[in-house]
């Protein structure tokens, strides 16, 4: 039987430090039918020189003259993969040179199935170890049920594209507050048949460049929240994004009557990537924040107890 063509994704925004060792990943696959996609988002700095080095047909290079940013640059990939099979690497990741091979015996095995998900390590700037991530995903309760919402790293996702043109590519709605990717998760687990594996297949490198952390939108961190109440609302048959532009006023309205919660999710996030000075600021105004409510003291004292338990 002729080995399926795979198309992998990577759009690249001044990745120059890391997106070399992202493509001799990919090169380094047992697996050799395969094209790899890369979309320069207009670049200031030579990633696009370092991507043109590699002498190897299998790689498609593209470029945009203005940057349009990584929703919008996935979704226009989306629409030039021309592989059976679709799935990503990021620009400053890699994935073991198992990755495209273990994931096309899950389908051999099961001709029902229609896209599957895989552990990751979480690695710093440098490629060290921080932490392994297992998890143990239903999506069939992902389709129906909005408050389950397990960590999954949706780069990892790989899919029939069939399933993608049923189902298309990112909403628009996600591409200033981030989280289009669960949202897209989503949907493919509504469209079809998906399954995680136990086994780490991707390395996520976690750096102060990145997507989330260079978004400036406030909304951001309320992403998860948003993306549930949409959720629930599609799966009573109403969708909000047909209104967009009222769910983002809504949300704003939102936190603009009670910040504390706004300062208390970026003091968790300071927390989590150890800047103290800016945890201790961001707990400092959530704590003095109106109105003062007692869940929002509570949480608080959590991530203050948090902080403790890291320094002692």
């Amino acid at each position: 039987m002729k080995e399926p063509l795979v198309s992998i994704l990577m759009p690249a925004y001044n990745a120059e430090r890391f997106i070399r060792e992202a493509i001799e990943s990919i090169q380094n696959q047992g697996y050799s039918n395969w094209e790899l996609l890369i979309l320069d988002d207009a670049s200031t700095d030579p990633t696009l020189q370092v991507v043109k080095a590699f002498q190897d047909d299998r790689i498609k290079v593209f470029k945009h003259e203005k940057n349009l940013g990584y929703l919008l640059s996935c979704n226009e990939l989306f629409e030039k993969a021309e592989g059976d099979f679709i799935t990503f690497l990021d620009a400053d990741d890699t994935c073991s040179s198992n990755r495209i091979s273990t994931c096309l015996s899950e389908f051999e095995t099961d001709s029902s199935l229609d896209f599957v998900t895989n552990d990751h390590f979480r690695t710093d700037e440098l490629g060290k170890l921080v932490s392994e991530h297992n998890a143990d995903i239903d999506y069939y309760r992902y389709a129906s049920d909005p408050i389950y919402y397990p960590t999954i790293c949706c780069a990892t996702t790989f899919l029939r594209k069939e399933l993608l043109r049923k189902v298309g590519g990112y909403h628009p709605f996600f591409k200033e507050i981030g989280g289009e990717d669960y949202h897209w998760l989503f949907r493919l687990s509504r469209g079809g048949k998906g399954r995680h594996l136990s086994e780490v297949l991707y390395n996520y490198r976690q750096h102060a460049a990145q997507v989330h952390n260079q978004n400036q939108n406030p909304l951001k961190y309320f992403a998860q929240d948003i993306d549930q109440e949409i959720r629930q609302e599609l799966i009573g048959g109403k969708d909000l994004l047909i209104e967009s532009e009222h769910l983002c006023k809504k949300w704003a309205t939102k936190i603009d009557h009670e910040p504390s919660k706004l300062h208390l999710r970026m003091a968790a996030e300071a927390l989590n990537q150890g800047k103290t000075g800016r945890f201790l600021s961001y707990l400092f105004k959530a704590t003095f924040s109106f109105p003062l409510r007692f869940s929002n003291a509570q949480n608080a004292a959590y991530l203050l107890y948090s902080f403790f338990a890291r320094i002692a």
